[in-house]
């Protein structure tokens, strides 16, 4: 009976590249300050769109004579500048996104000391308290305890993992709040839209 020729046993080093290939590595772990400034741009550019989507439905309005006629050219101007401000963040990295500042500030006060509008940069971070009376969502206002009519107002642009089933209706939360941007209301009265940073 005829045998076969054992095969040269493959050089130690060529098997460990081998296995180096073939084992699946760990996934790099991504810093935490370069993914909270991801998350923030992310929200400012989210808040964008969503004043983006609001202009147009008041430029429909304006433009079918509901207000005054000047509001046409006024709300065709604003969404030609909000789609600057959209192109401008969309082409931003996390790295050149600021990092959120803790700015001393009354959550309950109405007034605001700024008086621009539109991306809040550095991004400034808030603690209120909010009670959940049902579920939450995009866009939707957050009913702050002790806030009043008149504001101030916040509205979300994004969650921490993306999941706004962590708040659950029913529940009182203490939310870290991050404003993104100011979004254009009456006087000093603040209205933002906010990254919720935290949930405790």
């Amino acid at each position: 009976m005829r045998t076969l020729p054992t095969p040269a046993p493959l050089p130690f080093l060529l098997v460990l590249v081998l296995s180096a290939l073939l084992v699946p590595s760990a996934p790099l772990r991504a810093d935490p300050a370069t993914e909270l400034r991801r998350e923030l741009l992310a929200a400012t550019i989210r808040a964008v769109e969503l004043e983006i989507e609001a202009t147009r439905t008041k430029l429909k309005a304006a433009e079918e004579g509901t207000g005054p006629e000047e509001n046409v050219t006024r709300f065709r101007q604003k969404l030609r500048d909000l789609e600057g401000v959209l192109a401008r963040f969309a082409a931003m990295t996390p790295e050149e996104y600021p990092a959120p500042v803790r700015t001393p500030s009354d959550p309950g006060s109405v007034l605001e000391t700024s008086t621009g509008f539109g991306p809040v940069l550095p991004p400034e971070i808030r603690e209120v308290t909010y009670r959940i009376e049902g579920p939450c969502a995009e866009g939707e206002l957050l009913s702050v305890q002790g806030t009043s009519r008149s504001g101030p107002f916040y509205h979300l642009a994004g969650i921490a993992g993306g999941d706004y089933g962590v708040l659950k209706p029913g529940r009182k939360y203490r939310l870290e709040l991050c404003l993104v941007y100011r979004r254009e209301y009456f006087g000093l009265i603040g209205d933002y839209y906010v990254y919720v940073k935290s949930v405790r």
